[in-house]
């Protein structure tokens, strides 16, 4: 920190790597983003559970701890970390969690860590700072369900504050969540909300939060922007992986229903559900399904499209799509609005902090019908959106220079705290 920069330490749940480059690339992109800021470390922690003797030779050898670089630039160091721990102490946790939790009956939690696990990671995450060179003035874990119990101890460890945010859905209250979970996130000096519905799913967990900080996801509003590209039919676009989570049956009733009732021609154009490998699957299926649509005859089917296009595939486009069931804060729906595209979509969580009748139409979660009428409005132009407006708006609440100040000003808040 020789140039007075704060040093932060960074623990991703979803990382892009050379099997995977979709996943959390934009943790990836927020990461480079702070590192603008701040010296950024990130590690992508995976846990492994092994046979008590091959982990006994891995604990002799020191190999039960490993780390792999993934990427290393000015300002920005990236590594993939593997902890492996014996079977014998999982099956042990995990019999322990289930009967302690049936006795006590602590309300939202679903199991109890006992002593010897608690014990394992707090030891091994003293390890895994003495294996990194480097001091931290903040730990900083994205996606709370995969991160805070580790961005706890290393703070600890470190003698830090830690923040923690979250990106994933939360299962039923009482069925999921431990203990030792539930005292990372309450001891968390900040929470970095994407969403008003995430922090309702927190909540309903029985789950304390010392502050709440609404961020929401950021966007490069410099590589999206309003900028369209000639085309003919108004063009509709879905981006999303091939998950019930994003229903896609939904999708096809809805073009279906915009096919029944349409009297000028459009198009639809369906990306990314080949993409993220092990999240999105049974893509045959689902092509078997759109080829006996209504909207076959129309459609531009890409399974795949780089970080680096995604930008120009908004631009072919007229207006965004997106029929999920749940979202956090969708990626996908701020960067079409950011490239000036109003968005359709249903009430799934996140859009409804932003999206108002200038910017699009939101309906009830399975309500295809009215989604359809929506897109027909705006198809025969009964139903105007400004895409310059959109984008302003968009750039305004997620783009990079508004989320930055944000950040820093909780960093330096947190920070401040601690040295008190």
């Amino acid at each position: 920190m020789a140039d007075g920069r704060k040093s932060m330490l960074v623990i991703a749940s979803w990382y892009p790597s050379k099997d995977n480059p979709i996943a959390g690339t934009f943790f990836k992109e927020q990461c480079e983003l702070l590192s603008s800021v701040y010296d950024v470390t990130v590690l992508k922690i995976n846990s492994y559970s092994s046979l008590f003797l091959k982990y006994c030779a891995k604990r002799i050898s020191g190999r039960d701890i490993s780390i792999e670089p993934i990427g290393q630039r000015e300002g920005l160091r990236e590594y993939d970390i593997h902890v492996y721990r014996p079977m014998t102490l999982a099956l042990k946790n995990n019999l322990y969690g289930r009967f302690t939790i049936k006795r006590k009956g602590l309300a939202g939690l679903g199991s109890v860590d006992c002593k010897a696990e608690k014990k394992f990671w707090k030891t091994h995450m003293e390890r895994l700072i003495n294996k990194i060179d480097g001091s931290y003035d903040l730990v900083y874990g994205i996606s709370a369900q995969g991160t805070a119990v580790y961005a706890m101890l290393l703070a600890q460890t470190l003698g830090v504050p830690y923040i923690l945010s979250e990106h994933s859905p939360f299962m039923i209250p009482g069925t999921s969540l431990n203990d030792t979970f539930k005292t990372s996130v309450e001891g968390a000096s900040a929470f970095l909300a994407i969403s008003k519905d995430k922090v309702r799913q927190i909540l309903m967990q029985n789950i304390k939060l010392k502050r709440i900080c609404y961020m929401g996801n950021m966007i490069d509003d410099e590589k999206f922007s309003f900028r369209p590209s000639p085309h003919d039919d108004k063009t509709f676009l879905i981006v999303a992986a091939n998950s019930f989570y994003k229903n896609y049956d939904l999708f096809i009733k809805t073009m279906d229903r915009l096919s029944e009732i349409a009297t000028v021609p459009f198009k639809v154009i369906v990306a990314g559900y080949g993409a993220n490998k092990g999240y999105s699957q049974a893509a045959d299926e689902l092509l078997r399904k759109i080829r006996g649509s209504k909207f076959s005859d129309r459609v531009e089917l890409i399974p795949e499209v780089s970080r680096e296009d995604i930008p120009l595939l908004y631009n072919r486009a007229d207006a965004f799509v997106m029929t999920s069931i749940q979202e956090g804060q969708p990626v996908a729906a701020i960067e079409a609005a950011c490239s000036g595209l109003p968005v359709f979509s249903t009430r799934c969580g996140g859009v409804e902090d932003y999206v108002d009748d200038s910017m699009g139409r939101i309906v009830g979660i399975l309500d295809y019908k009215e989604l359809a009428d929506h897109m027909n409005d705006f198809l025969s132009g009964s139903v105007t959106y400004n895409g310059r407006h959109i984008h302003e708006k968009t750039a305004e609440l997620f783009g990079k220079n508004n989320y930055l100040k944000k950040f820093t000003d909780i960093v330096n808040e947190v920070t401040g705290q601690s040295h008190e």
